[in-house]
């Protein structure tokens, strides 16, 4: 058995090839609870000072024994398989009986779907002390043989206890599928869409939706069993997703209706297979088209003054070039730093370059005229598009913009658990310093806002509500860039269990059968539809879109400061040059 560890081999017992004919009794159950459903694994607890009983009749079995006492302490959950069968041979003494069962709890943590076959000898039937022990241990596929190799089937919760079954015609371990009414203590933890808690309009009753609730409420009506709420529920009241596991994990409650990490198990607790997994990203607000005023800012770009300044040059040199050669003038510097008619040609407004008679000048002034009309023209038109359609600001699409820029980051309470577990390389860390941690609730209320100021972390599952929200919107408040994620890989989210849950193992079947057949995705729609029907997502822009605006005068903001600020410098040169006049006259 290569799968084995090295220190499992003491426990084993030497095993024989099945063709071993043999009547034994024991080995007939045994093949028939194999027959039923295969199991890899025996495991034969005994007490220590019990001599009396030998295991001659599992010599023909094929499976490893593993020959177990009280005193022993070996985990079984992290070295073999769940499907062994534990033969477990009673004293009819309290205190050793305890002692084994105690063995059986502390060896089996987290395995209470191994089958167990008690063999009390010396009872005609089970009493109803030894199912309470087997229930309260969580063990609720016992079967006992007493007197005569009579076999009795636990049937947990019912009010007949034990059932006598004959083992050539009936199973001897079936699946439990009803459990009688047993109470599932639990609470909703009020995040949409996982759980929801509302008034319905029409009966004034409280009612609960959400793709989790779903499931355990279907597993409810499967299995009969029945909720029982850990404290008085109040609509709209969320609650810390890191205080439901815990609560879950110290017995408080049996399992909370929402999703929290995956977790391998302890002895703490145990987390069900993955029901649902999902993108943890931070939802950052969507760039919004820039105000009117900020247009000409995009206009006059570094690219276009740069081709302006190129073309002045070159033209105010050959202007310069022409009095000189031409015409004989000297040099005037101020206008070759500055020339007024070069730069109306430029803008396409009329002008006159000097030596105009010559036929060099005239190709000039021509090419000046074509360069004018065509700027002008590009310039018109695309300021009239850019006013028409305003174009849109930069949008955050990595965490170093978001780092860099005035929008606040928040974070859950909870979510500080998981994200102290990363290692610094990713690229959340780039944004850690600026991350608020805010209670449930507040974070609750400030997502709810749709504040362009704020991001928020968040699942898809959250985003689907999002995305639904602003179905309708012109121009969407928040986005979904894959650059935001958190994690590169899945979030995979399960239901907590306490330890031993009796639970575990339905529900985990449950979840495959819904996973299947498409009810996951079904129920996530149905949860949306049902949200809106009932208003709990507005699809009302908090901030409509306005397609056309009137001009108004604050629209040429930067067209006032750029006039007042060419004033200023006329009249601070004006200034200097009046100076200057007065200096040389004094002089």
């Amino acid at each position: 058995f290569p799968s084995f560890r090295r220190d499992m081999w003491p426990l084993l017992v030497p095993v024989l090839l099945l063709a071993n004919d043999t009547s034994s009794w024991l080995e007939a159950i045994l093949a028939r609870i194999h027959k039923d459903r295969p199991y890899a694994t025996v495991l034969l607890l005994r007490h220590s000072s019990n001599h009396l009983n030998d295991i001659s009749g599992l010599e023909g079995s094929s499976v490893p024994i593993l020959n177990f006492n009280e005193q022993m302490y070996f985990p079984l959950k992290s070295s073999y398989n769940q499907e062994m069968v534990a033969l477990i041979w009673q004293t009819g003494n309290p205190k050793f009986d305890s002692a084994l069962w105690q063995s059986l709890d502390r060896n089996l943590l987290n395995m209470r779907k191994v089958r167990m076959l008690l063999c009390r000898e010396w009872e005609e039937k089970p009493t109803d002390e030894t199912a309470d022990i087997a229930e309260n241990l969580r063990f609720l596929d016992v079967a006992v043989i007493c007197q005569g190799n009579r076999i009795f089937r636990l049937q947990p919760y019912a009010p007949q206890r034990w059932l006598k079954v004959n083992p050539s015609t009936d199973p001897i371990f079936t699946q439990i599928r009803n459990y009688y009414g047993r109470y599932i203590v639990t609470i909703p933890d009020q995040f949409s869409p996982r759980s929801i808690v509302y008034w319905h309009p029409e009966t004034g009753k409280l009612q609960m939706t959400g793709y989790v609730y779903k499931l355990i409420l279907e597993f409810t009506r499967i299995h009969n069993c029945t909720f029982r709420w850990a404290k008085d529920i109040v609509p709209g009241e969320q609650l810390n997703l890191f205080v439901l596991r815990n609560m879950t994990l110290n017995g408080t409650i049996d399992m909370p209706i929402s999703l929290c990490g995956f977790e391998m198990p302890t002895k703490w607790g145990i987390f069900s297979d993955i029901y649902d997994m999902g993108v943890w990203f931070v939802m950052v607000p969507c760039a919004q088209e820039i105000r009117t005023a900020d247009i000409y800012v995009v206009m006059v770009s570094g690219q276009f003054l740069l081709v302006l300044l190129v073309f002045y040059n070159i033209f105010n040199f050959l202007d310069t070039c022409f009095g000189v050669l031409f015409l004989r003038k000297r040099i005037d510097w101020s206008c070759l730093i500055l020339n007024e008619r070069m730069i109306s040609g430029i803008i396409g407004q009329t002008f006159n370059m000097r030596a105009r008679n010559t036929l060099s000048s005239k190709i000039t002034n021509a090419s000046l005229f074509l360069l004018g009309l065509v700027l002008s023209t590009l310039y018109a038109a695309h300021l009239k598009t850019l006013l028409t359609k305003h174009p849109k600001a930069r949008q955050i699409s990595n965490f170093e913009e978001l780092r860099d820029s005035p929008v606040s980051v928040y974070f859950d309470e909870a979510e500080r658990f998981y994200l102290g577990t990363f290692d610094l390389q990713r690229p959340i860390n780039a944004i850690r310093d600026k991350i608020r941690f805010v209670s449930t609730q507040e974070f609750h209320n400030i997502s709810s806002t749709m504040n362009r100021s704020s991001s928020f972390s968040a699942l898809n599952t959250e985003w689907l509500i999002m995305a639904k929200r602003q179905e309708l919107f012109e121009q969407p408040v928040f986005c979904f860039l894959p650059e935001m994620s958190i994690i590169q890989n899945s979030v995979l989210l399960s239901l907590p269990m306490q330890a031993n849950s009796v639970y575990e193992h339905p529900i985990n079947e449950l979840i495959h059968r819904a996973q299947d057949a498409g009810l996951l995705d079904y129920w996530k729609q149905e949860t949306l539809r049902m949200m809106i029907s009932l208003g709990l997502i507005s699809q009302r822009n908090p901030v409509p879109y306005v397609a056309f605006r009137e001009f108004k005068v604050t629209d040429l903001t930067w067209i006032w400061l750029l006039l007042v600020s060419l004033l200023a410098l006329a009249f601070f040169v004006f200034l200097c040059e009046h100076f200057v006049y007065w200096f040389t006259t004094k002089s």
